[in-house]
């Protein structure tokens, strides 16, 4: 019988990083190479007082017993990501191994550190110790989650850092728009949009014909107000989730791609900029600088600080020769770093080297 793998994790339809992941693993066709069936645990819709997410989560656990005993399974892939996230795979993770699966857990959450130094008990320490060094590997999406993963398992041969991976974007830079700003991702304080809101007060002054892009849902009536408060209103526009050809067309025609976050894993904006040869300003938080070389192939701040902020984007607005360097730059070493050509044969590896075993 031919072996499948499981690959378990939100729906491939949901918003977030790990939907955005495995829509790039199903688009690549790694999917059908690997014989995956994917299993979905999780949804963002509450329907019937949250009955219906009770439901997809149970009914994911009866999915994977189901196909444990009737077909022969090479591996167990799960997305995690921490909270809640790490209680449903924590349980998804114990019932295939109980089942004689080998496990991979693929660890997204940019807070999970935070998580589990301030928020959980020292059992719950422990639980997560015990979760992740029961798995076969784990895999971790900068050097410095390994660095921190490794020193909370048993065995570290088993923590691999592999980055996440988008397709080229081969756009045309001729329809760029100069001073145009973008910033794609969940708007909230981890995101550093208060500082990126507060740093256009002095670029308005300074350029004006600056303008800031913020695609993405979460506090977007927050952040409206707060733009208002400075007065910078007429420079920012918000166009809310972009996918598809709306983003696209945002990437296409923007000069400078920006994420100054405070916790970040490797975020798929950061690699999509760097396909495309955007100009990339952005913080040292997690794997980024595993992507962006300060002054290299873009420019890097400490998270918080707006006046850097502010004066790196205005350095490549006052510059249009050295933010097209720039976005050149990062394009060829996303070409020989972080492309699905790179990424997808390591995941390729894992599954061979595990499903023989």
């Amino acid at each position: 019988m031919k072996k499948i793998n499981l690959v378990v994790g939100t729906g491939i339809n949901e918003s977030g990083g790990i939907a955005t992941v495995l829509n790039v693993f199903n688009d690549a066709g790694f999917f059908k190479k690997e014989n995956v069936r994917l299993i979905q645990t999780h949804t963002n819709l509450k329907r019937f007082f949250g009955i219906n997410k009770s439901a997809l989560f149970l009914s994911s656990l009866i999915k994977i017993i189901y196909y444990s005993v009737f077909f022969n399974i090479g591996l167990v892939h799960v997305h995690m990501s921490s909270r809640g996230s790490f209680t449903r795979k924590s349980i998804v993770i114990s019932l295939a191994k109980y089942l004689n699966n080998k496990v991979v857990l693929h660890l997204h959450g940019s807070e999970f550190q935070m998580f589990f130094e301030n928020e959980c008990s020292e059992s719950k320490k422990q639980k997560i110790r015990d979760t992740f060094s029961s798995c076969d590997r784990v895999v971790v999406l900068s050097k410095s989650w390994k660095n921190w993963v490794d020193s909370i398992v048993k065995d570290k041969s088993k923590v691999v850092t592999i980055y996440n991976s988008v397709p080229s974007l081969e756009l045309a830079r001729d329809k760029v728009i100069p001073g145009t700003v973008l910033f794609l991702g969940r708007l909230g304080k981890r995101k550093g949009v208060y500082e990126l809101i507060k740093a256009s007060v002095g670029l308005r002054k300074r350029f004006p014909h600056y303008k800031l892009i913020l695609g993405g849902d979460g506090d977007v009536e927050l952040f409206k107000k707060y733009a208002e408060e400075l007065g910078v209103t007429e420079c920012i526009q918000f166009v809310g989730w972009v996918a598809g050809s709306k983003k696209l067309e945002l990437i296409e025609t923007s000069q400078i791609f920006t994420l100054p976050s405070f916790n970040e894993g490797f975020p798929m904006g950061i690699i999509e900029a760097m396909s495309a040869g955007l100009a990339i300003v952005a913080s040292t938080a997690g794997g980024i600088p595993d992507a962006i070389t300060n002054e290299e192939d873009g420019l890097l701040i400490e998270a918080g600080d707006a006046v850097a902020l502010e004066d790196s984007i205005a350095k490549l607005l006052a510059d249009e020769n050295l933010s097209q360097k720039l976005g050149n730059r990062a394009k060829c070493k996303f070409n020989s770093n972080f492309s699905l050509d790179v990424i997808l044969p390591q995941f390729s590896d894992i599954y061979s080297d595990l499903g023989s075993d």
